[in-house]
């Protein structure tokens, strides 16, 4: 969630669209809605069991609480999982391992600190995430 409405958020839309152009991509970022916060996890659950396909990427190099659930979740489902790390896109078939809802919220705490405005700007230049064209 820290990510949403980035650079780096960005640059991951464009990753997987270049992987998968011909589908649209359902952006949890842009559905942040007061049913989805009255209604927890259920809301994300029911979002996902509609749709194709479930693409992850790690914060920092892990997996933060509300990612894990839903990893797991579609994993249950005939849906396939997939990580999406330094632009590619790898299939998932087991169970992750990932961070408590407290873990999570101190490693958003610990991006916004690391994280600053000359960094985002590399960033938009594609300069830390190359996009592959398919």
């Amino acid at each position: 969630m820290c990510i949403y409405g980035t650079a780096f958020e960005n640059a991951e839309l464009l990753a997987i669209a270049a992987h998968l152009p011909d589908c649209e991509i359902v952006n949890p970022g842009t559905l942040q809605t007061n049913q989805g916060k009255s209604d927890g996890m259920a809301y994300w659950f029911r979002l996902i069991d509609c749709r194709d396909a479930l693409i992850f990427s790690r914060l920092l190099n892990r997996i933060t609480s509300g990612v894990g659930l839903e990893v797991n979740h579609v994993l249950a489902r005939p849906i396939p999982v997939h990580e999406l790390s330094h632009g590619k896109m790898v299939g998932v078939a087991k169970p992750v391992q990932f961070m408590t809802r407290e873990e999570t919220l101190k490693q958003f705490e610990f991006w916004r600190t690391v994280t600053d405005s000359k960094l985002e700007a590399v960033w938009k230049k594609g300069c830390l995430l190359s996009i592959r064209t398919v």
